[in-house]
């Protein structure tokens, strides 16, 4: 049995405001077109369909669309929810079953998450189906309460026995998959998904995760294989949807299963979408970035010695597709520049915000932080 496993599509996500409806629609034709032509049974979605629990109509439309393709082919398509857009998948599950589109939006429904049995050439697919489990359904106050490697504890020990729960209706005559939304420990995040989502407290440790043919993992943008002792995979998000994601070859993942044997995984690198990059470049040097540009959004940083009075508009002009645009101010020389002191609260501002926000602290920003911070000083001081 032939599988397609990809996720995190995020349809609706926006780049600094700008709409990428029309990238999200190429490349979920490009992933149906890839699934009929590699004469797939099972599309395998470890969710984050949608980026929001309120998709818009357009989003939605994609999304459905899709899904229309790749039932009118012929082919099952199985999901699980995630933390951007569980609630939306449940209004489409009862209708979504009569299309072979099998769907569990969250935890706690059927079967601690669900066990899809899927027959097709012969064989019999097992597929457990594990959506995103928010941590208060897990952890109480009174565990909160305690030191933190604690309730981490109790966080991915609970999500490691559902996934054995599951896994106990897997069977030696049988192709078995687990298919999950979470985060395993070691595999590497791209700072594009939500923050709270991708620390250790939820982290699940490889070593938890059950034996199967396959594990098709959603949650972490960035393509990889997470070093266990079954093939385990995120497929990574289809776009790059983030500058966090730039320079990555985005991919669908293909799984080749019979139930005796072991799987065999290749990877299709997809090639729709516009890809992120940077650009530090000087306001001379512009005109000569202009004729690189090409599709592509870009982050710009523009170095000068003095601050230049309408930077933004004047790039934008030259550069429609870029989205940030940022002054770097000239230093003193690295060689002569005194070592960072941290002590200083004004430092460690600047830091944060150039590390954090990728910006250059302005005179104006600076006084107000000095007054927020003399005032927030002498409350405490009174205190």
């Amino acid at each position: 049995m032939r599988f397609l496993h990809t996720a995190d599509w995020h349809v609706g996500k926006t780049l600094v405001g700008r709409s990428r409806l029309d990238e999200q629609e190429q490349v979920s034709a490009e992933i149906v077109d890839i699934a009929k032509h590699e004469r797939i049974d099972c599309v395998l979605m470890a969710g984050d369909i949608f980026d929001s629990p309120a998709p818009t109509v357009d989003a939605q439309r994609v999304v459905c669309d899709a899904l229309a393709e790749i039932a009118g082919a012929g082919m099952a398509t199985v999901i699980v929810g995630g933390n951007h857009d569980h609630r939306r998948l449940a209004a489409l599950r009862k209708l979504a079953g009569r299309l072979k589109i099998f769907i569990r939006p969250g935890p706690g429904e059927g079967d601690e998450g669900g066990m899809i049995s899927y027959p097709k050439n012969g064989e019999q697919a097992k597929i457990a189906m594990l959506p995103w489990i928010p941590e208060f359904q897990i952890v109480d106050g009174r565990q909160i309460l305690r030191p933190r490697n604690q309730w981490n504890q109790v966080y991915s020990e609970h999500v490691a026995a559902r996934c054995s729960r599951l896994a106990s209706g897997f069977a030696a005559n049988t192709i078995n998959i687990l298919l999950a939304h979470l985060y395993v420990d070691g595999a590497e995040a791209t700072g594009s998904e939500r923050p709270a989502h991708v620390a250790q407290p939820f982290a699940v440790r490889p070593d938890q995760l059950p034996q199967a043919h396959y594990i098709a993992l959603g949650h972490l943008h960035r393509p990889q294989e997470v070093p266990a002792s079954s093939p385990c995979v995120y497929a990574g998000s289809p776009l790059q949807l983030d500058f966090g994601e730039r320079g990555q070859q985005k991919r669908v993942v293909i799984v080749d299963a019979r139930a005796e044997s072991p799987a065999s995984v290749e990877s299709i690198p997809l090639v729709s979408g516009r890809k992120l990059r940077d650009v530090v470049t000087t306001i001379d040097q512009l005109p000569s970035v202009v004729g690189d540009a090409g599709a592509d959004f870009l982050r710009v940083v523009v170095r000068a010695r003095t601050r230049i009075s309408g930077l933004a508009q004047q790039v934008s002009a030259a550069l429609p597709n870029a989205v940030t645009v940022q002054q770097e101010l000239a230093t003193v020389s690295a060689v002569l520049r005194p070592p960072l002191d941290l002590r200083n609260p004004r430092e460690r501002f600047r830091q944060f915000v150039r590390e954090q926000k990728n910006l250059v602290v302005s005179p104006e920003m600076l006084e107000a932080f000095d007054r927020l911070y003399h005032e927030a000083k002498h409350a405490a001081d009174e205190a």
